[in-house]
């Protein structure tokens, strides 16, 4: 299998310097358009416009970057840019309902009229409340993780934080696996694949040897897994079976929700895959010597980037829910099975 290919140095330049790509047209009519994630990282994200062509005008969005002043701005800015204006947008597709994706949608429908839709799942989620707390209360899932009482508080407050974004983002279709979109010039095949998200979905257009990943596959950061909507009995190995669904799909360019585009999309499954296994066969070492050990004990004797000691505080949550979803993994496959 090829390695991994950045196909956008300038994407990958601009990561590098810590400053925003300029909007970069990928294929003909489809445009990166990068929207600042001002103190998060990654630093940004992408929403792609993607025009008909021919006689129409009509522009389809994919995500909606994170809501500011300053992104909407920056999004009309880069539509006019385009030669098209806000009106002309005809439908705003989301990968999944995290707020980084999702942010402008209600803006763009409310100037445009456009169509905004996201898989039923995703949009059940949004409705229920579920964006972050993937189907269970915070307070009490920090209990079960065995959370120190010292630090249930910033947690809790930080889970809340993020449930509150996205939640009222207003969908007017939903998709299931399979639906097929027309963006004029192209045709979209959508692709449910559970595991970042339950209802995350990408977007395959093998006119333009291209599919649009949001967040389930991503060039740099391995995507966390089970971060919003119902928890599933087994989060990891519906992640895994999403990323056998992109198999069709190996040889294609990834056009991620953050980072720079890449190709081949297979090798960076592989992967990523291969990432969470390790993750999952370090869970059963230490569950092994000391069984017992609560998931706040464990997610402490992992691996994680710059130490578990000075993860940030935002970065807790997630932590500890992929900590849950490998202590759950060993709980279930086996240790013998890893």
């Amino acid at each position: 299998m090829d390695p991994v290919r950045t196909t956008s140095d300038s994407q990958r330049e601009a990561l590098r310097a810590g400053t925003l790509p300029e909007t970069e047209e990928i294929r003909p009519g489809i445009h990166a358009i990068a929207l600042d994630m001002p103190g998060m990282q990654p630093p940004y994200a992408y929403s792609y416009a993607i025009l008909t062509g021919g006689d129409s005008r009509a522009v389809h969005i994919v995500d909606a970057g994170l809501d500011t002043d300053e992104n909407w701005a920056a999004f009309a800015t880069a539509i006019a840019g385009l030669g098209r204006e806000l009106t002309d947008i005809a439908t705003v597709t989301l990968t999944h309902l995290h707020f980084d994706h999702t942010g402008l949608a209600n803006r763009i429908r409310e100037a445009s009229g456009a169509t905004v839709r996201m898989h039923r799942e995703e949009a059940a989620a949004i409705r229920e409340g579920l964006q972050f707390s993937a189907g269970h209360d915070v307070g009490d899932m920090l209990g079960e993780w065995g959370v120190p009482e010292e630090w249930r508080d910033q947690l809790l407050a930080i889970a809340n934080m993020r449930a509150d974004f996205g939640s009222a983002v207003i969908i007017d279709e939903e998709l299931v696996d399979g639906d097929e979109l027309d963006f004029g010039s192209y045709r979209a095949t959508v692709i449910h694949t559970p595991g970042h998200t339950t209802g995350h979905i990408c977007l395959a257009i093998p006119a333009a040897g291209a599919v649009f990943t949001g967040d389930h596959v991503l060039p740099l950061i391995n995507p966390g897994v089970a971060l919003g909507g119902k928890r599933t009995a087994d989060p990891l190995g519906e992640y895994y079976g999403s990323l056998e669904k992109l198999a069709p799909y190996a040889d294609a360019e990834a056009l991620p929700g953050h980072g720079f585009r890449f190709a081949p999309l297979g090798t960076r499954c592989a992967e990523i895959r291969e990432h969470h296994e390790a993750r999952t066969r370090q869970a059963a070492e230490q569950l092994a010597e000391v069984p017992g050990l609560t998931v706040w004990q464990l997610a402490s004797k992992l691996s994680w980037t710059g130490g578990w000691e000075n993860l940030p505080i935002v970065s807790r949550v997630s932590a500890l829910a992929q900590s849950d979803m490998h202590y759950a993994r060993v709980m279930s496959t086996g240790a013998a099975h890893l």
